[in-house]
């Protein structure tokens, strides 16, 4: 049988193995802490993602009623003119976070735009809201992208876990 699986029958190969067992049954507890971490991470980022998007739909529809009101006392000419006004742009940065060891994006927002100070009050009213909107919508993608690669990585794991506790481990007992 040792000549077919390629097993050296000696003692020294025999201790060996059961030496990589030890280190391989610690890897998968070290692993089954990673992937239980993970769920637990996912879980409440899932709730508070709900939360968000819920906030986000009032905040969209605050924003909206902002917008029409702007266009009804002004006119669209008038506020395709006056928002020509608006200084700067928004400069944006994208840096890496992590969590779990797992690498997600974060965005810095450098600068916003400036809303000019002859703006009329209900166009500069819809523009702030709109700004918050913009940082929001920001925000929310970030979590977003947040939850989608700690799900993913938590079904690497958990599937390197099943790998090690179903294929490998055994294997290996049975060399021995």
């Amino acid at each position: 049988m040792s000549a077919t699986s390629g097993v050296r029958p000696t003692k020294g190969y025999l201790m060996e193995t059961k030496r990589r067992i030890q280190t391989i049954e610690r890897g998968t507890e070290f692993l089954k802490l990673k992937r239980d971490q993970l769920a637990k991470e996912l879980t409440e980022s899932l709730d508070v993602l709900k939360g968000r998007r819920g906030m986000m739909l009032g905040n969209l529809q605050e924003a909206y009623s902002a917008l029409t009101a702007a266009y009804l006392s002004l006119g669209p000419t008038e506020v395709q003119s006056q928002t020509r006004s608006i200084k700067n742009t928004l400069d944006l940065e994208v840096l890496p976070r992590s969590v779990m060891g797992v690498i997600y994006p974060f965005v810095k927002i450098n600068s916003t735009p400036e809303t000019a100070a002859e703006l009329d009050i209900t166009l500069a009213h819809a523009a702030e809201k709109v700004y918050e909107i913009i940082e929001e919508l920001i925000r929310l993608a970030e979590f977003e992208e947040r939850v989608e690669r700690i799900a993913d990585e938590l079904g690497t794991t958990s599937r390197k876990v099943n790998a090690l506790e179903n294929m490998v481990i055994p294997d290996m007992r049975y060399i021995i």
